[in-house]
């Protein structure tokens, strides 16, 4: 399962990490990629989590959570 998410504040390569790298310490979270450009990030996932979790780990990596589509 993929979620993506719209997420503010993401400018470089840097913040992709940082933003991938709080997502993955959520354990359904098998990948996530993030894109400063498009400020997205695709999250794919072994089980649902919500975007509440999702919301949180973003804000740890010091980016705003906007939604999910």
């Amino acid at each position: 399962m993929e979620k993506t998410l719209i997420v503010e504040g993401m400018s470089c390569e840097h913040c992709e990490k940082r933003t991938e790298k709080e997502l993955l310490k959520i354990d359904a979270v098998s990948d996530a990629k993030a894109n400063a450009d498009q400020g997205q990030v695709v999250v794919s996932l072994s089980k649902e989590v919500t975007d509440d979790k999702l919301a949180e780990a973003v804000s740890e990596a010091g980016y705003e959570y906007i939604k999910t589509v």
